[in-house]
């Protein structure tokens, strides 16, 4: 009983580790232009959200800077936001951004915005022309891009890289904390026989 109790902590604990996401570390110019890009890298999924571009998965392109862009077609019309959906909590983000124009005032500026998984802001940011940016921010559920023109007109953007620490959730999983709970079980079952054979 003692044995098995013991295995049943052991693969609790390698099915726990095992729903940890690997870190990402992405750079969107070893896609070919053209390429969809949704969930197919491990520990984040992309996606489009709002108009007035066509919905759809966001493809490699660009003009001046290749990177995944908030286009479905790399080209416009764009949508508003390009959402980055992690598959558990992210941190030390980083990232390679540029915007194909921008207008200094008004719309055209980008931003960038982290949100936990109750949807509560973490950080936000304004990405100006581009560049190398860092987050301080941990437990980043979502990161958005947004063209803030508020879907009325296409502003393009590109995703150079991105680089991130990717944990996973703080909730344990049903079946590992079932797996735990019986190895905890046979521990007890185990100590009470051993108590029960010795002598009084």
């Amino acid at each position: 009983m003692f044995k098995k109790a013991i295995g049943m902590i052991s693969a609790a604990a390698c099915f726990a580790s095992s729903a940890i996401a690997a870190p990402v570390s992405i750079n969107f110019a070893d896609f070919a232009v053209g390429t969809a890009i949704t969930n197919q890298i491990p520990g984040v999924t992309f996606s489009l959200i709002g108009g007035p571009g066509p919905g759809g998965a966001p493809v490699i392109g660009g003009f001046d800077s290749l990177g995944l862009t908030n286009s479905a077609g790399g080209d416009y019309e764009t949508a508003q936001i390009l959402n980055l959906r992690f598959d558990g909590l992210a941190s030390d983000v980083s990232f390679n951004f540029f915007n194909e124009g921008v207008e200094l005032s008004g719309a055209g500026h980008t931003y960038f915005s982290a949100f936990n998984t109750a949807g509560e802001l973490l950080q936000t940011g304004f990405v100006g022309f581009g560049g190398a940016f860092s987050l301080s921010a941990a437990g980043i559920a979502d990161l958005q891009f947004n063209n803030n023109t508020g879907g009325l007109s296409s502003w393009m953007f590109t995703l150079n890289t991105l680089d991130a620490d990717v944990s996973a959730s703080e909730v344990p999983e049903p079946a590992s904390l079932l797996l735990v709970g019986l190895g905890a079980l046979g521990f007890a079952l185990a100590y009470r026989r051993r108590a029960a054979r010795k002598p009084a």
